[in-house]
């Protein structure tokens, strides 16, 4: 037999198939390229020499593993599909007398052919696109330093490594089902799925109740810690709440439409139900994947999108001032807990610093984590923590904020964050304070930069208060209570001289041996360019890989319904059915299969939204109204990109069923 035969047949088979080869092969090389870019930036040797260089290249390790295996994954699923429409074909190579280590040699012809021309493809589209979205990266991140570009040989090896893996692991699968496959149930494949599936209630109830767990913690979860904690916990049970309720209370609800005799006697009803209830079973799984996918991609960009955009919002929250310089404990020759002490020694200094400097701001105050149990502040179970409380004097709050506010020794004030102090009293081991005021717009609630717990600024009535509460809180706990100092103020001077500004400042504090350290907006706004611009792009690029695996599966799913369907709608109009009445049959069944999961998703994304919300405030991003607008763009985007998918796909499938 001639050496190129089985080659030969393998381009022939393709060729014939290449309805299912063109979007597989078009997927596999859309994820080598993606794979092969994120590689090719995290290996760039200019990103470790840059500012938040190293935050990105964190961002960019963990983009990899979840792009890498990920693409796996979806390659396996899809290859499932791919297999399951050549089956009959391969079937009939068996009955016609080809053995299956004959088939097998096709099938490893195949693969080897699809992962050399896929793997060609993805690197030299990697190559070229990555130098594009590398100076994109670049411009999102404001990097001004001239990084250059180059091809990473390491980032080649990986990728053909990993998708070598894949593929062998493939063709191991397909050689594992040919060879346990008898020739009728081959040709038969095509077949399976026709006996109506069960009422699973017990799966149903499952769904139900983890589904609407998931939910619930969502809705009654406060705490940004608890949130943090309960995520992935919620993510897994809607998870599996929706594949249970896909497989088995999909089955359930049309089972009981079927029961309502003037709903299901009617045409397209009755076609529409009976033909999803037979089906149900084999598209259920695929219908929870493309929900699933759809849920990540809405939540993924929502949220990138929306750190990016409030990047202004979190520094202003955090940095009200361009300068801070923070301090706590006490040294020798400088009480370093005294903001008084830091601001003599600056503007004491014979530099140019005392006049370069506007807006000044100093005050002491010390922090309690506790467990706010009604008016009660005094539980400190690190388990059970869900209050920050940063405590002030008067004199301090008054000067910080130009107010003339009063209080007698037995009263506080208090300013809330993320929720209003409703009680009159409030009690902290075992001194009762009556709140007199509450506020809610102190300038510098950026004090709170972790964001984990709900926060109240308790203003005390006088200095003797203020030491003496510190010290009790010391004594008991010695992780709390301790004072500290800000001082704060805005950079007047030209931005070239802020470095070595910033530099002087360090000086004056370390020559009275100060362990203040100085914190600025502008070095804080490069992490978080780094941070929140290096998300996004991972998140772009995460976004981009589960919509081409969404619209993969759709399109497969749709080619193979159309085939299932074709012989069952055929019958229907040998049986009297018009040919009109068939294709508002076909709509009416295709469109509620389609956009169901759709529909699901921007539930689950709902129903997300407010523990999302409590995830970002660690992120100090206050600003609600940005995460709803970029989380309705992103939907809306994401419909019509779904929308666009369904026309392309469904002209497909009416193609096939006519």
């Amino acid at each position: 037999m001639n050496k190129l035969f089985y080659p030969k047949l393998a381009l022939s088979n393709m060729k014939k198939n290449a309805k299912l080869y063109v979007p597989f092969g078009l997927a596999v090389t859309g994820a080598i390229t993606m794979f092969y870019i994120l590689c090719s930036i995290h290996a760039n040797q200019g990103l470790s020499e840059i500012y938040g260089g190293m935050q990105l290249k964190g961002i960019l390790s963990l983009g990899i593993f979840v792009v890498g295996f990920f693409s796996a994954i979806f390659l396996f699923y899809t290859n499932q599909f791919l297999m399951k429409q050549r089956k009959r074909e391969l079937g009939l190579y068996n009955i016609l007398g080809m053995g299956k280590k004959h088939i097998g040699k096709i099938l490893f012809y195949e693969t080897g052919i699809l992962y050399f021309f896929c793997i060609f493809c993805g690197l030299v589209s990697g190559i070229v696109i990555s130098k594009l979205l590398f100076l994109i990266l670049l411009k999102m991140l404001s990097f001004s330093s001239a990084v250059q570009f180059a091809i990473e040989l390491g980032a080649v090896y990986k990728t053909i490594s990993l998708f070598g893996a894949v593929f062998i692991l493939m063709l191991l699968f397909n050689l594992g089902q040919i060879h346990l496959a008898n020739p009728i149930s081959l040709l038969q494949s095509d077949q399976v799925g026709e006996r109506e599936p069960k009422t699973k209630w017990l799966i149903t109830l499952i769904g139900i109740l983890t589904l609407g767990t998931g939910y619930g913690m969502a809705l009654s979860i406060e705490s940004p810690l608890e949130a943090l904690i309960w995520f992935f916990v919620a993510v897994i049970l809607v998870i599996i709440g929706t594949y249970a309720l896909f497989i088995a209370g999909s089955i359930a609800v049309l089972k009981g439409a079927r029961k309502n005799k003037k709903y299901y006697y009617q045409t397209k009803h009755f076609v529409g139900i009976s033909g999803m209830i037979y089906r149900m079973k084999q598209n259920a799984a695929g219908l929870a994947n493309i929900c699933i996918l759809s849920t990540m991609v809405l939540v993924m960009l929502s949220t990138t999108v929306c750190l990016y955009s409030g990047q202004a919002d979190i520094l202003l929250q955090q940095y009200p001032q361009e300068v801070q310089i923070n301090d706590k404990g006490y040294e020798e020759g400088l009480e370093t807990g005294n903001a008084e002490k830091i601001v003599e020694l600056i503007q004491n200094s014979d530099t140019e610093i005392p006049s370069k400097i506007k807006n000044l701001a100093a005050f002491d105050y010390f922090i309690f984590s506790t467990r706010q149990e009604g008016t009660d502040f005094s539980g400190t179970d690190i388990k059970h923590v869900n209050r920050q409380l940063f405590f002030l004097n008067l004199d301090d709050y008054n000067r910080m904020e130009k107010k003339n506010v009063t209080l007698n020794n037995d009263e506080v004030l208090i300013d809330s964050e993320g929720g209003a102090y409703e009680a009159d009293q409030f009690s902290m081991l075992g001194d009762t304070y009556k709140v007199r005021e509450v506020d809610s717009n102190f300038s510098y609630q950026g004090l709170d930069m972790a964001g984990i717990y709900k926060t109240y600024y308790i203003i005390l009535p006088n200095k003797e208060t203020f030491h003496s509460l510190s010290e009790k809180i010391s004594k008991q706990f010695s992780h709390e209570g301790e004072i500290e100092s800000y001082v704060a103020f805005d950079f007047s001077g030209k931005k070239t001289e802020r470095d070595h500004f910033i530099a002087e400042l360090d000086e004056i504090l370390k020559s009275a041996d100060s362990s203040a350290y100085i914190l600025t907006r502008w070095s804080a706004g490069l992490d978080y360019m780094s941070i929140f611009g290096g998300l996004l792009f991972i998140g772009c690029f995460l976004s981009v890989l589960f919509l081409m695996a969404t619209v993969l599966i759709i399109y497969y799913k749709q080619i193979s319904e159309g085939y299932e369907d074709r012989n069952r709608f055929q019958i229907m109009q040998k049986v009297g059915m018009s040919k009109r009445e068939v294709r508002r049959s076909i709509r009416s069944q295709v469109m509620t299969v389609f956009f169901l999961p759709l529909i699901v998703a921007v539930i689950h994304v709902m129903f997300a939204f407010p523990m999302i919300s409590k995830l970002l405030l660690l992120f100090n991003l206050t600003n609600t109204m940005l995460f709803v607008s970029c989380t309705v763009i992103t939907i809306l985007i994401f419909s019509m990109i779904y929308g666009i998918v369904y026309w392309m796909t469904a002209k497909e499938y009416y193609r096939i069923v006519n």
